[in-house]
């Protein structure tokens, strides 16, 4: 074993766990061969969840390896230019360059802006970015009417094709970080950031044909048994009101943008075949979150169904990590940075929580959180639109998951602490209601489980980081 493996860390954006082949798929025949290869050579986690289902959240969450209630990073107002930290909080990559490790990202970055590239040299995340091909308006020089654009009610880029002879801007996230790597002594931690399959959903024309002869089938109705937190995500975004043809379509496009990620991890596993680096190299693949296609009425983040909260974990060290394992126990985004300082020998900085993934028991119960749950906050605060019943601004709203149980609760409304008729309690048995659809919070005889999950939950956030409100407003 190696003692200072190169590590190369794989993350996309919106990529929930039925995308890939590895972990099945209820109807599609999916086409993700590297992907699956990748698993296969390690190990594949089924129960990995994200600490808060939206973009700035979740990688801040990740990077720091803590929670939203310790970091103050609620949701994607986190990134707004007059967005300021309560405290600056080491990341682990920088933690890595400390420890002898070039670092790097290529692609995506979306942080708070006092972390961003260039803002602060004491804290700078990754000592070299590029984050060319990582822009969402790689359709603007074509036109929607070239692309196919399929919009959702809402207006979010939600299907397309990006047309063969076309350069396809994304290309050059793993083009550079390849040119990188052969450049660049060991040891190395290089995050490949890929924007896919977040929305613009544009995949090029190839990836589309691969799977144009199968049909992704549309979502069933929304049942009544859904919290009112997720009916209110639905009646926003409106994905009922769309054209079936275009929403069948706009969910096979989804597909096919993985089928393009799988080429990219292709290229990346074929380089290290190549050049031998394969034993040397520990290989984390991942995401920030998932996303629906549809199944809660939205095409968007936002909630803790299972399509959103639940995202893709593989990780591989030929040599080192056993191949073929399969990973059922709960974990968490808070658990990559232990993880990694263990596999490298870096003494882990007190600050991060989580757990060494492969020495440490699994936990309890995980936790995530989003929304800053003031008077003006919106479901979505860079489009400015959503709020909550009787005009009132959106919530925070935080989960504990177990093993059986997921519960989830508005816990900042308006400012305040939610009174107990507004908290909107949702449970679900996870054993039982795979799909997350059935709430049995109101069942007696699951009154025991309420109370005790709810109370943990309660003393989880009693101390949350707050912000100063003035910096999430435009």
């Amino acid at each position: 074993m190696p003692e200072k493996p190169d590590i190369i860390w794989i993350y996309c954006d919106e990529l929930r766990t039925d995308a890939l082949g590895c972990y099945g798929h209820p109807r599609l025949q999916l086409h993700t061969p590297n992907l699956d290869r990748l698993a296969c050579s390690g190990v594949r986690f089924t129960n990995n969840f994200c600490n808060a289902p939206v973009c700035v959240a979740s990688r801040y969450c990740t990077l720091t390896g803590l929670y939203p209630e310790d970091t103050g990073v609620y949701n994607n107002e986190g990134a707004w230019p007059n967005f300021r930290l309560p405290r600056i909080l080491q990341t682990f990559p920088n933690v890595f360059s400390q420890n002898g490790y070039s670092t790097a990202n290529f692609g995506k970055i979306h942080v708070v802006p006092e972390i961003r590239p260039g803002a602060n040299p004491e804290h700078e995340i990754f000592q070299y970015h590029d984050g060319t091909g990582g822009e969402m308006k790689i359709w603007e020089h074509l036109g929607e009417d070239a692309v196919q654009m399929i919009r959702s009610p809402y207006g979010g880029m939600n299907g397309g094709i990006f047309p063969d002879g076309e350069p396809y801007p994304p290309d050059s996230v793993v083009e550079n970080a390849l040119h990188w790597l052969e450049t660049t002594t060991s040891p190395y931690l290089v995050r490949i950031s890929l924007l896919q399959p977040h929305t613009p959903v544009l995949p090029p024309a190839q990836y589309v044909r691969l799977l144009d002869d199968q049909d992704p089938g549309l979502p069933d109705p929304l049942p009544d048994t859904l919290s009112a937190f997720e009916k209110r995500v639905a009646e926003v975004f409106g994905v009922a009101r769309m054209d079936l043809e275009k929403l069948r379509a706009g969910r096979l496009h989804y597909y096919a943008q993985v089928a393009w990620i799988d080429a990219q991890v292709g290229q990346v596993l074929d380089f290290l075949e190549k050049t031998g680096r394969q034993e040397q190299t520990l290989i984390v693949f991942g995401a920030d979150h998932g996303n629906p296609l549809g199944e809660t009425g939205a095409f968007e983040k936002l909630t803790y169904t299972p399509t959103v909260h639940r995202v893709p974990l593989l990780i591989s060290w030929p040599g080192s990590i056993p191949a073929e394992q399969v990973r059922d126990d709960i974990c968490d985004s808070l658990d990559i940075a232990r993880t990694l300082f263990s596999f490298t020998n870096i003494e882990t900085p007190s600050q991060f929580k989580g757990r060494n993934l492969f020495t440490d028991p699994p936990p309890d119960c995980i936790y995530s959180t989003i929304g800053y749950g003031q008077p003006f906050s919106k479901m979505a605060p860079n489009g400015g639109r959503g709020d909550w019943y009787g005009d009132r601004g959106w919530p925070r709203r935080s989960c504990i998951r177990t093993s059986q149980y997921r519960l989830d609760k508005n816990v900042l409304l308006d400012g305040e602490k939610t009174k107990p008729e507004d908290e909107d309690i949702f449970l679900a048995d996870v054993y039982a209601d795979p799909e997350e659809f059935t709430n049995i919070a109101q069942d007696p005889e699951y009154a025991d489980v309420v109370h005790q999950l709810s109370d943990q939950l309660d003393k989880h956030t009693a101390n949350s980081v707050e912000v100063d409100p003035s910096c999430l407003q435009r």
